[in-house]
């Protein structure tokens, strides 16, 4: 605290001390002339009385009638030649017109007596002796009273970034629950406010590495366990005609590796931040078309007639590429659950646009509706390769609306089963 205070104070009596100066300097240069003439004025009368007392005497006379008034004005008397002062052209032109010549930063006036060569010097008293040292211990006791104001001032700000070096101290320590609590009148309370949201985001995105990091361990032991044992299954075969099956199984669980790893790095992307969304306009018919063509064959294969309700729209503005993936992912959620039947739609909402995929399937319980879209996430047991999936889907969905400034939420179809829409912002 003292180096701040020290620091503090050193550029405010530097800055003090600059300003008296500064501000003596201008408004001397600038009032010069009203200031000049407010001390003749103020000078005028003893000057005006004195030069007519000298005036009917000669120069001998005049001396010795001004040693008579000098104990009488309090003022430094004294008679000179104008050759001696060196007069400018203004000060002649004054005089001249019987004014008062101002000198010495308004202490010293010259008077005309007669109009002759001879002049009246007033000077002002000077200042005593001890006014330098009354002028010192003014200045120090300001300085005294300014070093008070401000260490009470800068006590409260100590004491709050203090806190915040001890909370910031901590949470770089790994507690990650730290957060920072300051009074109402705090100076510094909106950048405590920053320091508790970034702590939070900072503990949320961690948190959220830790849970991806188990999970995909977790999720990785299962296809890993089944190639490990399809491959002593095949070493043990002695007909290698019997291998097709199990080398289709490989590839099969291979194929889910790569499907996972893929949807990992697209969803991890996209929850740091990495990938800017760049948008494009796209035909939106052309578009919804190929998406659902993409999973066409899943849907044929699942015995699920799959089609295009409506779409509203003629073009839309999205990042073609991870929007299609998150509308693919929404179409193979609801194919792998469905009876009969998944219809996709495209419409107009608002201010944006609105995917809706509906299908006839089981549904999703109400207490279940927002955690689908936590990642690794799964409401049903099973684990089997037509409705096991890894739980990244509906994660990858969420944080791709997220990105285009919309969400993704589900509730009931008009069949009784799921129905997801997913929204986002149009933006030119």
């Amino acid at each position: 605290m003292l180096r701040l205070f020290l620091g503090l104070y050193i550029v405010l009596a530097i800055g003090f001390a600059g300003a008296i100066t500064a501000v003596d300097h201008i408004f001397t240069t600038v009032l010069s002339d009203p200031l000049e003439a407010y001390n003749r004025d103020a000078v005028r009368g003893p000057a005006y009385s004195l030069t007519e007392k000298l005036r009917p005497y000669d120069s001998q006379g005049r001396e010795q009638q001004l040693e008579q008034l000098k104990p009488h004005y309090g003022l430094q008397l004294k008679l000179v030649q104008a050759a001696e002062l060196g007069l400018s052209a203004r000060e002649q032109a004054l005089l001249d017109s019987n004014q008062l010549v101002v000198r010495q930063t308004f202490t010293e006036f010259i008077a005309n007596i007669d109009g002759g060569p001879q002049l009246l010097s007033i000077k002002l008293p000077e200042e005593p002796s001890l006014t330098i040292l009354y002028t010192i211990a003014a200045y120090a006791l300001l300085g005294a009273l300014v070093g008070i104001v401000l260490y009470f001032w800068v006590r409260p700000h100590w004491r709050d970034l203090e806190q915040l070096r001890l909370a910031a101290e901590r949470f770089g320590n790994n507690d990650l629950g730290t957060r920072l609590h300051l009074s109402r009148r705090s100076n510094i309370r909106d950048l405590a406010e920053h320091f508790n949201r970034m702590a939070g985001r900072i503990e949320g995105l961690i948190a959220n590495q830790r849970e991806l990091t188990n999970a995909v361990s977790h999720e990785l032991r299962t296809p890993i366990a089944r190639l490990s044992f399809e491959l002593d299954q095949l070493r043990q075969q002695p007909d290698p005609r019997e291998n097709r099956e199990l080398i289709a199984d490989m590839y099969s669980d291979l194929g889910e590796l790569e499907e996972m790893v893929s949807e990992l790095l697209t969803y991890a992307s996209l929850e740091r931040g990495a990938t800017v969304i760049k948008r494009e306009d796209i035909q939106a018919h052309s578009w919804l078309d190929s998406v659902v063509g993409s999973v066409a064959l899943e849907a044929e294969a699942a015995g699920v007639q799959l089609r295009v309700r409506t779409c509203q729209v003629d073009s839309i503005r999205i990042e073609p590429r991870f929007m299609a993936r998150a509308v693919i992912n929404l179409l193979r959620n609801a194919i792998r659950y469905a009876e009969q039947r998944v219809e996709v739609s495209l419409v107009r909402q608002g201010d944006g646009y609105e995917v809706r995929v509906n299908d006839d399937g089981p549904g999703v319980p109400i207490d279940g509706r927002e955690k689908v879209f936590e990642p690794f996430s799964r409401l049903d047991a099973s684990r089997d390769r037509r409705t096991g999936g890894f739980g990244l889907g509906l994660a990858l969905v969420r944080r791709v609306s997220q990105s285009h400034g919309g969400h993704v939420e589900v509730g009931d179809s008009e069949w009784g089963g799921a129905s997801f829409r997913m929204t986002w912002a149009h933006l030119e």
